[in-house]
């Protein structure tokens, strides 16, 4: 998972080319938020599947990572007990994230019972 803050895109809403940040799951671009006028579009229709995807991912590969890293790097070893501790804070902050850019998109979504 990857949010890009510096992304410098014309809105589609506002009309005003400014900064967005950008949500990219798995390496593609999930959902974008105008930093104008706040509106998101998530260009996924279920980010929370989407995210369960990315967080398989990186935790199937995570095995393979951490026997290179010990190959290339031997003391790395001494850090991993600080990882273990620290991951569920960086955990709980991605899916803080994701859902920022759900509940974003739910809020600023137009009401369905308002149209005719």
């Amino acid at each position: 998972m990857k949010v890009e803050r510096d992304a410098i895109l014309t809105c589609s809403t506002c009309g005003v080319e400014g900064p967005h940040e950008l949500l990219y799951l798995s390496e593609h671009l999930r959902a974008s938020r105008c930093a104008n006028c706040g509106t998101t579009r998530v260009y996924s229709g279920h980010i929370y599947v989407e995210y369960a995807k990315d967080l398989a991912e990186r935790t199937a590969r995570l095995p393979l990572r951490l026997a290179e890293d010990v190959v290339r790097r031997p003391t790395s070893l001494l850090g991993l007990p600080i990882k273990a501790v620290l991951k569920p804070a960086g955990l709980l902050n991605e899916m803080n994230l994701v859902a920022a850019f759900e509940r974003d998109r739910r809020r600023r979504a137009p009401d369905a019972s308002s149209r005719v």
